[in-house]
C-alpha cells in the first residue's frame, strides 16, 4: 500500500484542466437534453411555445459555448457566463412568481439556479478566468 497522503489528483487532462474537462461533459448533457426536448416540444405542440423555444435556444447556446470552452477560447468562457447569469435571472424572477417567459416550470428553477453558480463559482476563478481572458 502507497501512502495515501502524498497522491495528488490529475490537474490536468490532454492538456485541459480537470474542471474544464467535467464542465464540458456536464454543459454537454445540459445542452443535448435541453436543445432536445425543446425542439421536439416545439415539432410537436406540448406546453407554452416561448418557453419551448427559450429551452431550445439555451441548448444550444449551451452546446456552441461547451465548444469554446474545450479548445480554450475567451468566447466560449464569455458566453457561458452569460447564459448562467441570464437563466439565474429568469429562474429567479421565476421563484418570485414573476414569470419573464412564460411557461418556465417554478419546480426546476432552483436547481437551475444551483447550477449555474457553481458554473459561475468554477469560471470566475481567478486560474481559470485567466487561462481564458488570455485565450484568443
Amino acid at each position: 500500500m502507497g501512502n495515501l497522503d502524498n497522491f495528488n489528483p490529475p490537474v490536468a487532462f490532454k492538456g485541459k484542466y480537470l474542471g474544464v474537462l467535467v464542465l464540458t461533459i456536464l454543459q454537454l448533457l445540459n445542452g443535448l437534453i435541453h436543445a432536445v426536448i425543446g425542439g421536439a416540444f416545439i415539432v410537436l405542440g406540448i406546453g407554452v411555445m416561448s418557453y419551448n423555444v427559450y429551452t431550445m435556444f439555451y441548448g444550444v447556446l449551451n452546446l456552441i459555448f461547451l465548444y469554446g470552452l474545450w479548445t480554450g477560447k475567451k468566447s466560449g468562457w464569455i458566453g457561458t457566463i452569460l447564459i448562467s447569469f441570464f437563466v439565474i435571472i429568469i429562474d429567479v424572477c421565476v421563484t418570485l412568481n414573476i414569470q419573464v417567459i412564460p411557461g418556465v416550470p417554478k419546480n426546476a428553477a432552483i436547481g437551475e439556479i444551483i447550477i449555474s453558480l457553481a458554473i459561475l463559482v468554477y469560471l470566475l476563478q481567478p486560474k481559470i478566468r485567466k487561462l481564458f481572458l488570455h485565450a484568443n
